[in-house]
């Protein structure tokens, strides 16, 4: 868009000696270099770094090539050479920005920075390097970094979340890395803090994986004295001229029109500038660092940002999830009369991945049963000394391990899951666990929060095959869900026109848990490995000899999906993590975060070192 600008000014001929429409040239590379410090909208800008340097060489000639050309002997000409000047300053620091976080740089700067003395097995783009130790520096200094004098519980929550950042920048770009014994327990191990601290901890966690990789703000802080510089050089440039146009304009020729439209680009890059930098005030990057009541200048900006001091740490973590319930869906779409219209035009299914998908809020109940999970294991692995292959072992229980514990012997009945595909355990769970709860519900059996954890657990890793699927392991998710929506629709025929939504759920439930002579309608598909698990659980409450009632169900049911979901969290890159925190953050991400700091992570590496070597670590600046 702006080359095309910068072309028609160009092919603009005689207008362009009027000196005003020139003059708007720097406002194209003032914008091009990001209004706001947003400097990518994907991590593929981060990685296409040096395309975008070519267009800022080449954007930066043509406008100055405008500005030579059609140079007029007015005062627009020295007006114009501050904003030309700040201009190309916010568009070097834009790549500048996107070079520091593109893949490549970020892990020639771990391994430039890591003094590991022997090499592991660590492969990176194919070459044998050495795992990059990071966490080893001296406990103690980062403990008195962290708890330094005078500082505010919300500073030195702040300053905890951010240690802990930069420790696991290894893991965000998928490295294996090797960290002190004695800092995890001490420094990354969350074992002292409740549920929602524990989450809050995380999502802030997360939020400074975004300023690095999407914003300016890393750089920005990493050299703020200069930041400081060529931010109060820009505001200066634009106020600066804005004044001086003001005064020079009755000496100008021009339109109303150009007039107003001079004045708006003025006053619009002025309102960014001033926005830009309340903003940078009022960061959490800026609060690290003076936030700090040592002085009058300190304590008054502490006064300012108290009440967000203290509202980021009042925070309970994620607070949406994304559900899509397989059957409600089925129903809808067979008592909707438009679905066969919809169905002839949406060949793609984007209706239901999208339009049938909603959110719901994260109860405190939901991460509480998440990170008591995690922690059990956590525990598990303690036992067994933190041994490597336990570990794999215990992030690639997929929810058989929950069927033997109960009792349960997946030799008999239909427990055991004939399937290798992890989407299509995840398909047959989903409509085993809607129609268990469907059944309970129209018979009055929900009642307490341990039904709703599995419900929601199991909505939300349908999303995930549905609409996420790269962050799920290769399957065959668009396959199965047309076979389920296929026999779906065979299974249940169509419901009169007078019949409600919840009327029609019930049939639909009664027509798939009740009418054994559907059971043999298939002989494969996840709608009838659905069925018959949905029986099989239902079964264990009717059964007298069982001795089961419905908390019980429900809690092998919740244990089932925490297990997929801890598989999943555990086979996901943090390359995929890092795409949806564009979206806002899945709760995934926050699961596979948590279990890092639990140490429920192949990539982080717990080692055992002498006092003397815990300063040769990866020397990260404390901001």
């Amino acid at each position: 868009m702006a080359t095309l600008v910068l072309s028609t000014l160009l092919r603009g001929g005689i207008e362009l000696e009027n000196g005003l429409i020139v003059f708007w040239t720097p406002f194209l590379l003032w914008h091009l270099g990001s209004p706001y410090n947003i400097t990518a909208y994907s991590l593929e800008d981060n990685e296409l770094w040096l395309r975008h340097f070519l267009g800022m060489v080449f954007q930066i000639g043509e406008a100055i090539y405008i500005y030579i050309r059609f140079r007029s002997n007015t005062e627009m000409n020295a007006l114009a050479l501050p904003l030309f000047i700040a201009g190309a300053i916010k568009y070097v620091e834009r790549i500048w920005a996107l070079r520091c976080a593109s893949q490549k740089q970020l892990i020639t700067f771990f391994y430039s920075c890591s003094n590991a003395k022997s090499p592991n097995e660590s492969n990176v783009t194919g070459n044998m390097k050495e795992m990059i130790r990071t966490g080893l520096f001296d406990a103690s200094k980062q403990r008195c970094f962290v708890e330094e004098q005078g500082i505010s519980s919300e500073v030195k929550f702040l300053r905890e979340v951010h240690l802990s950042f930069e420790i696991f920048q290894p893991l965000f770009a998928d490295l294996p890395f090797q960290i002190s014994q004695e800092f995890h327990d001490e420094m990354v191990y969350m074992k002292s803090r409740p549920t929602e601290e524990a989450f809050n901890f995380v999502e802030i966690e997360l939020e400074f994986l975004y300023d690095l990789l999407y914003t300016k703000n890393p750089i920005q802080h990493r050299r703020h004295v200069l930041s400081l510089i060529l931010r109060g050089l820009c505001f200066c440039s634009v106020f600066s001229v804005l004044i001086a146009f003001s005064i020079l304009l009755r000496k100008i020729k021009s339109s109303k029109i150009d007039t107003g439209v001079t004045y708006l680009l003025l006053s619009g890059a002025l309102y960014l500038e001033m926005y830009s930098f309340f903003m940078h005030i009022r960061s959490k990057w800026t609060m690290l660092r003076h936030a700090i009541p040592r002085d009058k200048l300190h304590k008054l900006y502490h006064r300012l940002v108290e009440y967000r001091l203290r509202k980021i740490k009042s925070k309970k973590g994620i607070r949406k999830m994304a559900q899509h319930d397989l059957i409600d869906y089925c129903v809808k779409a067979k008592t909707s009369r438009l679905n066969p219209v919809i169905m002839l035009i949406d060949t793609a299914n984007l209706l239901q991945r999208f339009g049938h998908s909603k959110w719901k809020r994260v109860e405190g109940d939901l991460k509480e049963f998440i990170y008591c999970h995690l922690k059990a294991k956590r525990r598990k692995l303690e036992m067994k000394e933190f041994s490597p292959n336990y570990l794999e072992e215990l992030l690639s229980e997929k929810g058989d391990n929950v069927i033997k514990e109960k009792g349960l012997r997946l030799e008999e009945g239909y427990w055991k899951m004939d399937s290798t595909d992890f989407t299509r355990r995840i398909f047959v769970w989903h409509i085993a666990t809607s129609i268990v709860y469907y059944d309970d519900l129209h018979k009055h059996r929900i009642g307490s929060n341990i039904h709703r954890i599995g419900k929601s657990l199991s909505d939300y890793m349908m999303y995930l095959v549905l609409v996420r699927p790269s962050m799920l392991p290769n399957g065959f998710s668009e396959m199965v869900n047309k076979e389920t929506l296929g026999q779906s629709k065979r299974l249940y025929p169509q419901p009169r026109a007078d019949k409600n939504l919840k009327l029609s759920m019930k049939e639909f439930i009664s027509a798939l848990i009740y009418l054994p002579h559907h059971i043999n309608f298939f002989e494969t598909g996840a709608m009838l490995d659905g069925i018959k698990f949905a029986k099989q659980l239902q079964d264990l409450v009717r059964d007298n000899s069982s001795r089961w009632d419905d908390d019980e169900k429900w809690e092998m049911i919740d244990e089932v999906w925490m297990e997929m979901m801890v598989f999943a969290a555990s086979r996901c890159t943090w390359e995929e993590h890092a795409q949806q925190l564009r979206h806002g953050g899945e709760l995934l991400t926050h699961v596979s975060l948590l279990m890092a700091h639990l140490g429920l992570s192949t990539q982080v590496h717990r080692l055992e070192i002498s006092h003397n070597d815990q300063s040769e670590g990866m020397p990260f600046p404390p901001i």
